[in-house]
């Protein structure tokens, strides 16, 4: 399903004015804080850590495992500091649900660079399908290669990999609208997520991320942006599973484009216009 025309007339946030300048000025510092310390940490993890677990696992499918971890542990920790720095916080409907959550395929709407990060120190093993551009030329390529999964590998193996991740009870994030939402909505969703519950038998979760604007972080923003309303709220909203079990009957091709579908219309802006504030 793709955006209703009448939707893209108005942002899906109205632009507010800054009520409070200084506060405003301290929440933009903490940000460059927190990218700092991101980029920071990143080439740590890739000159520091990666070869010592390199040593301490040799076969490919385990480093990626046990290195994984470690993102999630250091996200979590880069979560906490940003709640520190007044820069975000995350809230989540079903906590104990995302701890016991297995062989899985987590898809979620884009609002923001940071998403990512969040849905990551969620879940202490999960594999993300991320944007190609970020596995080229980019601070974050190194840690795209070799954990997790570009949007520009051939389907095939694409797929080869997820049934490993899955088969092991580890989850999956993708977002299908395949790069962040515009200010006016959600982009069309791929057929991806989709296409991988189908092959492999796994349930996809929907999560909506609400919460307030995120300014700053959305696509085309500046840096020296921030949202009008104090610190970005990442409000995560747990859906009930869309089974493929449903789709079963269907040709492969209709099945995907009607699980898409189905995707779409739960994590629509429309249908969840309460969890954003």
């Amino acid at each position: 399903m793709e955006n209703n025309p009448e939707e893209t007339l108005k942002p899906t946030y109205p632009d507010e004015k800054i009520s409070n300048y200084p506060m405003y000025v301290l929440h933009i510092i903490g940000k460059l804080i927190a990218l700092l310390l991101f980029g920071i940490g990143t080439i740590l993890l890739t000159i520091v850590c990666f070869p010592i677990f390199k040593l301490l696992y040799h076969d490919k499918k385990e480093f990626r495992y046990h290195t994984r971890y470690l993102v999630y542990v250091l996200f979590n920790g880069f979560m906490g500091i940003l709640y520190v720095l007044g820069v975000s916080k995350i809230k989540v409907n079903k906590k104990n649900y995302l701890k016991n959550l297995k062989s899985a395929i987590i898809v979620a709407n884009h609002p923001a660079y940071l998403d990512s990060p969040v849905m990551i120190s969620r879940f202490p093993h999960t594999s993300i399908i991320a944007k190609a551009a970020l596995s080229k030329k980019n601070i974050m390529h190194a840690v795209i290669n070799e954990l997790y999964m570009p949007n520009s590998l051939p389907y095939e193996v694409l797929l080869e990999r997820a049934k490993e991740d899955l088969a092991r009870g580890n989850t999956i994030v993708m977002f299908p609208e395949g790069t962040r939402s515009t200010l006016y909505g959600q982009n069309r969703y791929k057929k991806g997520a989709a296409r991988v519950a189908l092959a492999t038998g796994c349930p996809i979760i929907p999560v909506y991320i609400g919460g307030n604007c995120k300014k700053g972080l959305r696509k085309g923003d500046k840096v020296l942006e921030f949202a009008t309303k104090g610190r970005y709220v990442f409000d995560l909203q747990i859906k009930d599973p869309v089974l493929p079990e449903e789709f079963k009957d269907l040709p492969e091709a209709i099945a995907a484009k009607r699980m898409t579908q189905k995707i779409r219309e739960i994590l629509s802006d429309d249908a969840n216009a309460q969890y954003r504030y």
